[in-house]
């Protein structure tokens, strides 16, 4: 399977995009969560299908002002390793930049070396630790930045 473009997440991905939700995280959000972020201006989300039309990974995030954060992203088990969760913070930091966002924020689990090393290869800079910030189980945050995304997302 190769990559595919992201696309916008819609209210009828809701379920797909809780469904991987739940299988990657331990304490998962809803499809109740998904939907009230779908209603807000400021949050945007994406996914990404496999050449099936099964979607295969998604992303969340917010900008406000002149920062954007990466709220959520995830890539199913069985897709990973093959371009999805870089396909989606691109379109991520994509849409922020667009939008003014001049600094992305995001956590991640200390434990996910495989997303850490994708935010560092994008560009993404440590800021620090947020002890215990992850519930089942508990588990620091690594708190990471990126600097000059609307720039960036112009070029």
């Amino acid at each position: 399977m190769t990559a595919r473009r992201a696309r916008p997440l819609t209210a009828a991905d809701l379920d797909a995009v809780a469904a991987i939700e739940r299988e990657v995280f331990t304490d998962p959000w809803s499809n109740r969560a998904f939907g009230d972020l779908l209603g807000l201006d400021h949050v945007r989300g994406f996914v990404v299908e496999d050449g099936k039309g099964v979607i295969v990974g998604y992303a969340v995030c917010s900008q406000v002002a002149d920062e954007g954060e990466i709220l959520n992203l995830a890539t199913a088990p069985g897709a990973r390793r093959k371009g999805i969760g870089r396909a989606l913070l691109a379109a991520v930091l994509q849409w922020l930049g667009e939008h003014g966002a001049v600094k992305v924020f995001l956590e991640v689990r200390r434990s996910n070396e495989a997303a850490i090393a994708m935010y560092e290869a994008a560009g993404f800079a440590t800021l620090g630790v947020r002890p215990n910030y992850y519930r089942r189980p508990t588990e620091d945050a690594v708190t990471m930045v990126l600097e000059g995304t609307s720039r960036n997302a112009r070029k």
